[in-house]
């Protein structure tokens, strides 16, 4: 039983806004640029490190107070610092994490165009993937053990979204979802406005068949890298989202089972089509919620069998049945995307009308 379907409803729609930027920015990257970056949550996690490096250093700054050391002996003094300062000070709350979104963005981009350029200039985009998977967990591990990014294996707690001033629990809930929802809608404007560009058409040459697209006179290497670094800047962002709304930031959140969802979304939405990415989005991120409260639920009656893992095997049937039965998506791409066909048919049946009209005078 639903006992508060608002706020199950409020934290559904904040879980999907951030899953519809990951999901668009592999869309981006992959759907229209074919380019397979297995490293997603690389820069998902990009994200959750700068607001752990921000949220502890920058945010006393803005508030007038000195910064103490996170980890350690004084966890528990700047973890109360950070809390009393959202909660007392919303300006400098909201500001440092506007900052961190900017900070996280430039990042992101930065290290997608570091990571993805040894095997930019190489023709198989395929491994590229598989550097971009190795650097993922390499990231992973190293951070994991560095205490002064997010405190090693402890992980980093205290990081707030910024309306929590706010009077209730309810509103402050509402108002982070309103937000991550404004921020996903003005991701898919983006990649729906790059889809429909030249620039679109190009990632989209270029996943077909690189060597005419270069033979063409594109620039192949540049497109990869720069696709490359809006993916992965959009991804850094989502990751703000991703890690102040659960408000602890852990490595262990960022292991490759988070890029297979991504990838699971796409997929079952639709490759190159941003309204498919929408729709992965939101049918894994219920499907997600609703395994995740099976999974509780059987286990309070004593079941032998671990439901947790239920949800990897949805997932995996999933992927494998959209991949050999409907490898096009729900939502498959639209192959007209400009309007140029549409004028092009309305000039052809103008004139046909015209020859018609013709041969009718001189009959």
């Amino acid at each position: 039983m639903i006992l508060d379907p608002i706020g199950t409803l409020i934290s559904l729609l904040t879980s999907f806004g951030v899953a519809a930027m990951i999901a668009l920015s592999l869309n981006l990257e992959y759907g229209l640029g074919g380019i397979p970056n297995f490293g997603k949550a690389l820069f998902v996690s990009i994200g959750a490190y700068t607001a752990g490096i921000t949220y502890t250093r920058l945010l006393p700054l803005l508030a007038g107070q000195a910064a103490p050391y996170p980890c350690g002996a004084g966890m528990s003094q700047a973890l109360q610092v950070r809390t009393e300062i959202m909660r007392t000070l919303p300006a400098a709350g909201l500001t440092n994490f506007l900052i961190t979104l900017v900070i996280a963005a430039l990042i992101g981009g930065i290290v997608g165009y570091l990571a993805s350029y040894p095997a930019l200039r190489l023709k198989d985009e395929w491994f590229l993937g598989l550097v971009l998977l190795a650097s993922s967990e390499v990231v992973r591990i190293v951070v994991r053990g560095a205490e002064p990014v997010i405190c090693a294996h402890n992980g980093l707690s205290g990081l707030s979204q910024p309306f929590v001033f706010l009077p209730t629990a309810q509103f402050k809930a509402a108002a982070f979802a309103g937000l991550t929802l404004l921020a996903a809608a003005l991701c898919y404007w983006f990649a729906q406005r790059l889809t429909c560009s030249p620039y679109g058409r190009m990632l989209k040459a270029m996943r077909e068949n690189s060597d005419v697209a270069a033979g063409l006179g594109k620039p192949m290497a540049r497109t990869r890298a720069s696709v490359m670094v809006i993916g992965s800047a959009m991804a850094a962002v989502a990751g703000v989202f991703f890690v102040t709304n659960i408000g602890f930031a852990s490595a262990n959140d960022y292991v490759v089972g988070l890029t297979l969802d991504i990838w699971v979304m796409i997929v079952l939405g639709g490759l190159g089509n941003m309204r498919g990415a929408l729709l992965g989005a939101a049918i894994i991120t219920l499907l997600d919620r609703a395994t995740a409260i099976a999974a509780i639920q059987a286990n309070m009656l004593g079941s032998q069998f671990d439901f947790n893992y239920a949800r990897y095997i949805l997932f995996a049937l999933i992927l494998l049945v959209m991949l050999r039965y409907r490898r096009q998506g729900l939502l498959p791409e639209r192959l007209d995307t400009t309007g140029a066909g549409k004028f092009l048919a309305k000039l052809r049946r103008q004139d046909v009308a015209s020859q018609e009209a013709t041969v009718n005078r001189h009959a």
